[in-house]
């Protein structure tokens, strides 16, 4: 009997039953798996059972940890002991397995079947929660401010001081994505990725920045050079620069009405001489320290801020004394601003001494208050307010005419005393004025020629 040769379609036939066969086989081992391209959760599953995934998952629950990136190069871990993480997914993978159909498998060779959303991780809230509130990134002794960029001034103009980031979170921000971290099983998390952090509100970059430092150093341009006795003093930018404050939408700054009066203040405090020490030599050569009194120098304060205000806003410069409410005779001269023309009272010594151009002129016994709290002649340094011929003084119990008045503190000054027959002694400790210096009518006749008003009168004990 003849053999029939095997056609093409003999092969044909054979090669698909082949084929069909081992297709089912394959459909056959992965009816208890997951099929060919299967990904959980970016892991491949493929021909591993429904059981083999879920302890994997739950291996990885097991050794979960959490790696925290943060600013300044800073990283914090959320340990497994911590977290003590919990697969929560089971059923759901499960249920993945339930619905594949092993006969689909060839879809694997085409990209499979991808499932991102399957349920990770629970954690202990306990644990966490007492781990986390301890990380650095929350202590605030750790904490690093965030600083806008801003001008700032340095050797003579402004620059831009680069800002400052900082470390601040928004905590409520970052609580929710650490959270989100941990349910979804990500190892890793970037707090600056995640825009967890407060940023500056002004980067050094930004135009409005940039056009006001330019405007701040338009504004450098004024000072003020003041010029009196042997004294310079200078308010220039390196001075007013420290008054600007910046507008708070940094559309422009300000000066600092409160900065620029303390700095007057301080100004008038140095230099004034009114009501402030005073050294002072002696007739027998000793130095002595006065403190108090209307003579000397007084700056006044509104004119000089009203000044150095303008001189800011216009950028004048000018050299000038300061505007003085009150001049001394001298600024930096003998016995400070008293210089050489004065009268001294040594009401130790009971005595009354005329210099004029740092030479004795003329001397003569006194008689000064009485040495009780409500008639003692103060110590200070005055000057001679006006003088008059003829004066009644009156206090209470007394009207007393006199002559050659010469007033220098309040109602206290010079004059004669006809009604007394003696002066000089110890006659003031007892019997001694209300507080003006007594003179003999000859001895007043004279001081009051020499007498000018202005002149310092030195009284010290």
């Amino acid at each position: 009997m003849e053999k029939k040769k095997l056609t093409w379609k003999h092969y044909t036939g054979i090669a698909a039953a082949v084929i069909v066969v081992i297709y089912c086989l394959t459909a056959f081992y992965f009816s208890k798996s997951f099929v060919y391209g299967t990904k959980i959760n970016g892991i491949n599953v493929s021909g591993k059972t429904a059981d083999e995934v879920i302890e994997i998952f739950n291996k990885k629950a097991e050794s979960y940890s959490l790696t925290i990136k943060e600013r300044k190069n800073q990283k914090e871990v959320l340990t497994s002991d911590q977290i003590q993480a919990k697969f929560e997914g089971a059923e759901e993978i499960r249920k993945i397995k339930e619905n594949q159909n092993s006969f689909l498998w060839i879809k694997g060779l085409f990209g499979g079947e991808v499932y991102d959303d399957v349920t990770m991780y629970s954690y202990n809230e306990k644990t966490y929660k007492a781990a986390y509130q301890k990380l650095n990134a929350f202590n605030k002794k750790k904490i690093i401010k965030r600083v806008s960029a801003k001008p700032v001034y340095k050797d003579g103009k402004f620059v831009i001081q680069k800002e400052e980031e900082g470390t601040q979170l928004d905590t409520a921000l970052t609580a929710k994505k650490v959270d989100e971290y941990i349910r979804n099983g990500i190892s890793n998390i970037s707090l600056e990725k995640e825009n967890c952090y407060y940023n500056p509100e002004y980067k050094s970059k930004d135009q409005k920045v940039i056009d006001l430092t330019k405007k701040m150093n338009k504004s450098l341009k004024g000072s003020i050079t003041y010029k009196f006795g042997k004294r310079t003093v200078v308010v220039d930018k390196d001075t007013y620069c420290k008054w600007y404050k910046i507008k708070k939408d940094y559309s422009g700054y300000t000066v600092d009405a409160n900065a620029l009066e303390n700095w007057v203040l301080k100004f008038i405090y140095k230099y004034n001489t009114q009501y402030g020490w005073h050294t002072f030599k002696t007739h027998d050569g000793r130095t002595k320290k006065i403190y108090g009194g209307p003579y000397g120098w007084r700056i006044s304060k509104d004119k000089e801020e009203a000044a150095i205000k303008k001189m800011i806003q216009n950028g004048t410069t000018e050299t000038r004394e300061p505007y003085w409410r009150q001049k001394g005779k001298v600024y930096d001269g003998v016995n400070g601003d008293i210089g050489d023309t004065y009268f001294e009272v040594d009401m130790s010594a009971q005595s009354v001494y005329y210099y004029k151009n740092g030479k004795l002129k003329f001397s003569t016994s006194c008689v000064t208050g009485k040495m009780t709290a409500d008639r003692k002649t103060p110590e200070c340094v005055a000057y001679i307010m006006y003088k008059q011929p003829t004066a009644t003084l009156n206090g209470q119990g007394y009207s007393s005419p006199v002559k050659y008045w010469m007033p220098f503190v309040g109602n206290v000054g010079f004059h004669s005393a006809s009604w007394r027959s003696s002066f000089g002694g110890s006659e003031y400790i007892s019997n001694g004025s209300h507080g003006c210096v007594n003179l003999p009518e000859s001895s007043a006749a004279i001081l009051y020629k020499y007498a000018k008003p202005g002149d310092p009168v030195v009284t010290y004990y």
